[in-house]
């Protein structure tokens, strides 16, 4: 019973994170030193869904994250929503051919990821015809904000791990209470 109360609350925990995430991220790196290091918690979460998630779950989880950051920025509507769906589908397809062995893997993932979400926020912007002032700014920070998303996703990807663990909602947690339970059943 436990295991699954805490199976439930790892959509509402997941979802919490995010929250904070954004709203650090959207008042604490709001200032100009700070703005070249601006993490993007949304975007780290968004990647881990990809991976880990099972399509509908992820791509509903993806929407609400989606929601969130719109919610803490100025950007047109739906731009967040756009660029982080396109983003997931893309993680998604791509964790669907590829094997992922290791973090060093995952964090250039995330590297390449986030330089991605940014090309396609400008071209969004640009089919919206407001990337008149945006594209230099881009071009700037694709490579700082690169670099500070991968090693963010170092700390971000063991966190949500340990939290996909704790609440059972990762595979190596499932497949030790299903071993468990066969165990239980065979009277060991």
């Amino acid at each position: 019973m436990t295991r699954l109360i805490l199976r439930m609350l790892n959509v509402p925990a997941l979802l919490l994170i995010v929250a904070l995430g954004a709203a650090i991220q959207s008042s604490f790196f709001a200032s100009h030193p700070l703005i070249y290091v601006q993490p993007d918690i949304v975007l780290l979460a968004v990647i881990w869904c990809g991976l880990k998630r099972e399509f509908l779950e992820g791509g509903i989880l993806t929407l609400l994250f989606a929601n969130i950051a719109e919610i803490h920025s100025a950007a047109p509507r739906g731009l967040f929503l756009t660029s982080y769906m396109a983003i997931f589908l893309g993680i998604h397809a791509i964790s669907r051919m590829v094997v992922i062995p290791n973090m060093v893997s995952l964090i250039k993932i995330t590297i390449f990821t986030t330089a991605a979400w940014k090309l396609i926020t400008l071209l969004i912007l640009a089919f919206l015809d407001k990337a008149q002032n945006q594209w230099r700014h881009t071009l700037i920070m694709l490579l700082p904000g690169s670099a500070i998303e991968g090693a963010l996703g170092i700390w971000v990807f063991r966190w949500l791990d340990r939290l996909d663990t704790v609440t059972f909602k990762s595979a190596h947690a499932r497949q030790a209470l299903e071993d468990e339970l066969q165990l239980e059943r065979e009277g060991i």
